[in-house]
């Protein structure tokens, strides 16, 4: 039976620091904007400090014995939680003109998105700026995104000025988003300043910034590699329900990096990553489960369940372990023609290159000893068609 996956290997092929960008909302081009409103399925994301107010705005707080700016920005709120944007946009550019920094970023969110029709980056960058002034998070951040891609005017230099005015200013989540802004720009004499601002980002509670700060603290070629600090990081992320953190955080426990081996907490943090849904998780989790960890006896045929899981969910780990239960009817009923085929799936190329695995070249080989000739050729064509990308 094969090993756990090495911690650095898994960093790498889960692409280092990137998960937690990926979740980053994205800026579209004007060009991007279909004319007319969105349904509310297609609603672009709302800047997360609005979000957080509309929400409280929803949950029945009185307008009334407001100020007529908070009343106004409540209007907006309410507008735009049904649907009325145009109306959201008139309530907002009241509340703005009242001094209302979020009115002012709300009116450049709608002129962005193009939701009172057509979309306006100079319109938005406009009213983006108006809150700025008045040091509001939100929008400094999507200025800075703006900026990056040279947008309504502005220019790529002044991403990092937004960024840093809505970090300095005690924002968590500025705070993340400039300390990941330094570390992308990969120079060494920013990494102590990209450092400590992934730090102030985590240790004020941000639980999006803990498995980012953990990748800097282990694997950043600029990071002090404290594999300790690290560790103690990625579980905490991993509990904050970051999958990748608490597969990395599992691994750790498991081999005894960053710390005692602790083979009980490290198998937790592997069933906690399968359970969040991440498929490479569901592979390691299957085989702990083939092993037995921790004083806890094999459980084959849960260790296949979870195997299925991943497999199905195309990790090359849990296909190899699904096919190695069917070949040798452990844990599931022997079928060397479903062998056949997940060892297939998993000798499938990924990322233009297939793995070396001596153990899935061995059952594939004797897989091919043992079924007729025609069998193999049909379940080829059958892995190949489900394996292509296209």
């Amino acid at each position: 039976m094969r090993r756990l996956v090495s911690t650095l290997g898994l960093i790498l092929a889960l692409g280092g620091a990137a998960w937690a960008q990926e979740d980053a909302p994205t800026v579209p081009t004007a060009e991007q904007v279909e004319d007319g409103v969105p349904s509310q399925a297609d609603l672009p994301p709302l800047p997360e400090g609005l979000a957080e107010d509309f929400a409280r705005d929803a949950s029945g707080d009185a307008v009334e014995g407001r100020s007529q700016t908070n009343s106004a920005m409540a209007s907006a709120s309410a507008a735009y939680l049904v649907g009325d944007f145009q109306g959201a946009l008139i309530h907002a550019q009241r509340a703005a003109a009242g001094g209302e920094a979020r009115g002012a970023t709300l009116a450049g969110h709608i002129r962005l998105h193009g939701l009172t029709g057509e979309a306006s980056d100079e319109d938005a960058v406009r009213w983006f700026r108006r809150a700025a002034e008045l040091g509001e998070p939100d929008a400094l951040i999507i200025l800075s995104r703006l900026a990056s891609e040279g947008r309504g005017g502005l220019q790529a230099w002044q991403s990092r000025e937004f960024l840093a005015q809505a970090a300095e200013a005690g924002d968590a989540r500025a705070a993340h988003e400039y300390g990941l802004y330094l570390m992308e720009r990969g120079d060494p004499g920013a990494a102590s300043e990209a450092l400590n601002w992934l730090q102030l980002a985590a240790e004020s509670g941000r639980f999006e910034a803990y498995g980012d700060y953990a990748f800097a603290l282990a694997d950043w070629d600029h990071g002090p590699h404290d594999l300790e600090a690290a560790r103690v990081w990625y579980v905490r992320a991993g509990e904050a329900g970051d999958p990748s953190s608490a597969l990395i955080a599992g691994l750790m426990l498991m081999e005894g990096e960053g710390g005692e081996a602790d083979e009980a907490a490290g198998a937790r943090m592997i069933r906690m990553a399968a359970e969040y849904g991440l498929p490479a998780a569901m592979g390691q989790h299957a085989l702990l489960l083939y092993q037995g960890v921790a004083d806890r006896a094999p459980n084959p045929s849960e260790a296949v369940d979870w195997a299925r899981q991943g497999a199905e969910a195309n990790d090359p780990d849990s296909q190899f372990l699904l096919a190695y239960a069917l070949a040798t009817g452990d844990g599931a009923p022997r079928d060397l023609e479903r062998a056949y085929y997940w060892v297939l799936r998993a000798a499938a190329p990924r990322g233009g290159r297939t793995p070396e695995d001596f153990d899935r070249d061995r059952l594939e080989a004797s897989l091919e000893n043992a079924l007729p000739e025609a069998v193999l050729e049909r379940v080829r064509v059958e892995a190949a068609v489900e394996s292509s990308p296209f």
